[in-house]
């Protein structure tokens, strides 16, 4: 997880036959789903009805009454024939001057294996985000299957820095119980002309990775150093069950690093000539990643030492 969701600036004359690519939009793109839209297969026929009881109803396409494309009507359906990029986009019908129906109309695209979600989950309380690139003239949602079986509502996603987010609850998910039933992402991509559909199963205890541990404290005692810390406080209780890996990584008077790894336990000793110290943590039982470093805590030692040759 956590590959790139590539989009190559391939030119327009190739969208249509490009698996995942989204058109680039025009100026006045879309800002959301569509309440109804409706998608259709390149170059095939699409029969759009208009949910009205009227019989006798007109129709645009993006508000011209003159749309590009070959239409054919029938009562209040409307046959748009060999569906191509400019045939897409917003179908309204309307009886006199009254809007009675409207559906986003839009071009399949094709599963392309270069397409990936990376998500992530703070700890095991059944809540996580998920994050993946897109064009900027795309909208995205998403919806999760949760760990009963039952499908969950649909998410909108957002946009920043270049990439959508989504956050998800499942409210079934144990924490004590072990994972039997992986969990299944569907996200759904619209532009103002095409259409893809993705999906992706994994389990929470894959994609688990604890904020840093938190109140680093060091402490001279003779020749060595004292540590204390606690875990995160998203991670769950209680420690006994939900154990921590931590990683120490400290920097000696000559520039260079160790590490130093504690399970289970919450402090350790260092010798007093260690210049500065941060620390990370991980589930110690799956193998998901480690936590972000905490920020560098300095230990004094270079001060003790100036004190020492006066």
């Amino acid at each position: 997880m956590g590959l790139p969701f590539p989009f190559p600036p391939f030119p327009p004359q190739m969208l249509g036959l490009v698996g995942l690519v989204l058109c680039l939009a025009p100026a006045d793109s879309l800002k959301a789903f569509p309440p109804k839209f409706q998608v259709g297969k390149l170059n095939g026929d699409v029969v759009v009805k208009c949910s009205t009881a009227e019989q006798r109803v007109t129709w645009t396409q993006n508000g011209e009454p003159e749309p590009m494309a070959e239409l054919v009507a029938e009562g209040r359906a409307l046959t748009i024939v060999g569906l191509d990029l400019p045939a897409a986009g917003n179908y309204s019908c309307w009886a006199g001057g009254v809007l009675l129906d409207s559906i986003y109309v839009v071009v399949s695209g094709t599963r392309e294996e270069g397409m990936n979600v990376s998500c992530q989950a703070e700890s095991y309380r059944g809540s996580f985000r998920c994050s993946w690139a897109g064009p900027r003239s795309a909208v995205f949602r998403a919806r999760l299957t949760l760990s009963d079986g039952s499908l969950g509502e649909w998410v909108p996603a957002s946009r920043r820095r270049g990439r959508f987010n989504a956050s998800f609850v499942d409210p079934f998910f144990c924490p004590f119980a072990e994972e039997l039933r992986p969990l299944r992402l569907q996200l759904e991509g619209l532009s103002d002309t095409s259409y893809i559909n993705f999906s992706s199963q994994f389990f929470i205890r894959d994609i688990v990775r604890p904020d840093p541990p938190q109140e680093l404290f060091v402490q001279r005692l003779g020749e060595h150093l004292h540590l204390a810390w606690a875990p995160p406080a998203s991670w769950p209780l209680p420690r006994s069950y939900f154990a921590l890996l931590y990683r120490l990584q400290y920097e000696l008077p000559n520039g260079t690093q160790a590490d130093k790894y504690v399970e289970g336990e919450e402090e350790t000793w260092l010798w007093d000539s260690v210049q500065q110290v941060r620390i990370s943590c991980r589930d110690p039982y799956t193998s998901p990643a480690w936590s972000p470093w905490s920020p560098w805590h300095g230990t004094g030692a270079a001060q003790q030492r100036r004190l020492r040759g006066l």
